[in-house]
């Protein structure tokens, strides 16, 4: 755990990316980007390496330290959500991978969360942390420029290179077609996983066994970025308590503030969060 006063530092590692707006316009956004900027509002010392194209506007970095990778060309998105609030992504142009020789060395954090937008990374990243956390949001997927993004079949495969001992595990139920079976499958090969449901909270997996943390009542504005944010919430509080159930109903309170939010400008304070968590225990 941390000392008080402190804020735990969190390592990132993932590309950032560009999304499409309704107007026609490209915005920052992306994994490691939203998790990075959820974590530093909740008071953490974040360190983001990612690959950034010439020209990205730096703003979107402030008060993070930021490992740039150069690059050519970034990932680029275009989302769009049904009335249940179901994401649909389509790939607009793929970006660079991050190599292992590419990180800081080492790489040293209270926390090190390996959030890939795609797959430019081949497998966690080398560090130490006593907190080690996969979003495998990314791993999950397969994408092909200009078609939609698909669930990526064999996905206990595809989850396998990330999940080294101590590694914890965190997808969406919209990630794959049984995010049950999943769960139990790591879960049961002694992974701790998390599985995140949007409105209808989060599972968490040991062993086997689940525990379900209901949804916090909110009003949706905006879901991009909400899993991310989860993932950074969950990762910051598990640095300061080493309470798996407690921190993934922090990070479920951190998640019901983000998607009533627009963008990453927009993250919820410790103090948000904390009057959330009260609100939902009432």
């Amino acid at each position: 755990m941390v000392m008080e006063g402190t804020g735990p530092r969190i390592a990132i590692v993932g590309n950032v990316v560009e999304d499409l707006t309704p107007g026609g316009e490209w915005m920052a956004a992306g994994p490691a980007l939203y998790s990075a900027r959820a974590a530093a509002a909740l008071g953490a010392e974040v360190m983001l390496v990612s690959r950034v194209c010439p020209g990205h506007d730096r703003a979107n970095f402030e008060g993070l330290a930021v490992t740039e990778v150069p690059a050519q060309r970034c990932p680029r998105f275009e989302n769009s959500y049904n009335a249940a609030g179901g994401r649909q992504q389509k790939l607009h142009a793929l970006g660079e991978p991050i190599a292992f020789e590419d990180l800081p060395v080492p790489l040293e954090a209270d926390a090190i969360l390996a959030a890939p937008a795609l797959d430019e990374l081949a497998g966690f990243p080398p560090g130490e942390a006593p907190v080690c956390i996969a979003a495998l949001q990314g791993p999950l997927r397969m994408a092909i420029p200009h078609r939609p993004i698909r669930r990526a079949p064999f996905p206990r495969e595809r989850a396998r290179p990330f999940l080294g001992e101590g590694v914890i595990a965190l997808f969406s139920d919209d990630d794959v077609d049984d995010p049950p079976a999943l769960a139990d499958a790591l879960s049961g090969q002694g992974t701790v996983t998390v599985v995140t449901r949007g409105n209808r909270g989060a599972w968490l997996y040991r062993n086997r066994a689940r525990q379900a943390i209901p949804a916090i009542s909110t009003r949706v504005t905006d879901p991009t970025g909400a899993g991310d944010a989860f993932a950074a919430a969950f990762a910051v509080r598990l640095v300061e308590t080493g309470d798996l159930l407690e921190s993934c109903v922090f990070a479920n309170a951190t998640g019901s503030l983000v998607v009533e939010r627009n963008g990453l400008n927009e993250m919820p304070s410790r103090d948000e969060v904390s009057a959330r968590l009260l609100r939902g225990a009432a």
